[in-house]
């Protein structure tokens, strides 16, 4: 039996209005999971948590057959446990003042012992990997943001985790751009083997992505299965949802 990439067990967040409850999940090497939800669901939190940016009351975080205290653990230990994860976030989170280049080189410069021949070497083919064949030399404010985005995903990439972690991937670009970046994504994942978590509200954009999906709703996992699994849930809140935006 294959071990997942990513296990999460029974994490609680602190009381308050982002609060996440009892979320268990998991997720196999290879595989695209889509936690699905409405925007205020909990699906940012969620993420937040599985990167050690916020502490949760309760529960374990196993990466790569490692487990880590999601109530908090040592620096050391917290960038051992986000050099196994790669992250995208929905604002691609890239450091302004480096180029895209740069930003792609600093996780090889800070948790490999690469020259920086070497890791700029890597990040140019990383770039290109990632669907950025020039501008590389180009600062984020003066990219696209669907070149921003593959900036990201390249960076997320460098250090060829196990799993990838991505908020909303094609929030807020035009069909094509959004067509392109998936495809991309699609690319790389048949080519590294990572697991896939995708964080979304956009029901068609699961369904056609996802091996398996979990709905959230208010900081809880409500419903949980593969596409036609989910479709079929008697879960009224899940029923309401496909049917407001339309599940295929």
């Amino acid at each position: 039996m294959i071990a997942p990439v990513l296990k999460v067990e029974r994490l609680t967040g602190p009381a308050g209005a982002a609060a996440i409850f009892d979320v268990s999940m998991a997720v196999d090497p290879g595989c695209t999971t889509v936690v699905l939800g409405p925007i205020h669901a909990g699906k940012t939190m969620l993420m937040r948590h599985l990167v050690g940016l916020e502490a949760a009351s309760h529960g374990t975080i196993t990466v790569d057959g490692e487990a880590f205290d999601a109530r908090g653990e040592p620096d050391v230990v917290l960038r051992r446990m986000r050099a196994r994860i790669g992250v995208v976030f929905q604002g691609a989170a890239l450091i302004s003042r480096l180029s895209a280049l740069d930003n792609v080189e600093l996780p090889l410069l800070e948790h490999t012992n690469a020259t920086a021949t070497e890791a700029s070497d890597a990040a140019h083919a990383l770039l290109t990997e990632a669907g950025l064949v020039k501008d590389h030399d180009t600062d984020p404010a003066q990219l696209g943001r669907a070149a921003q985005r593959r900036v990201a995903l390249a960076r997320a990439l460098a250090l060829r985790p196990p799993v990838m972690l991505l908020d909303e991937p094609t929030q807020g670009l035009d069909p094509h751009a959004a067509s392109e970046l998936d495809e991309i994504l699609e690319r790389l994942q048949s080519a590294n083997g990572f697991g896939l978590v995708i964080f979304s509200h956009d029901v068609r954009y699961a369904f056609g992505r996802a091996d398996q999906i979990y709905v959230m709703s208010n900081g809880s996992i409500i419903e949980q299965g593969t596409p036609e699994a989910v479709r079929e849930s008697d879960n009224d809140v899940v029923h309401r949802l496909l049917n407001r935006r339309g599940a295929a």
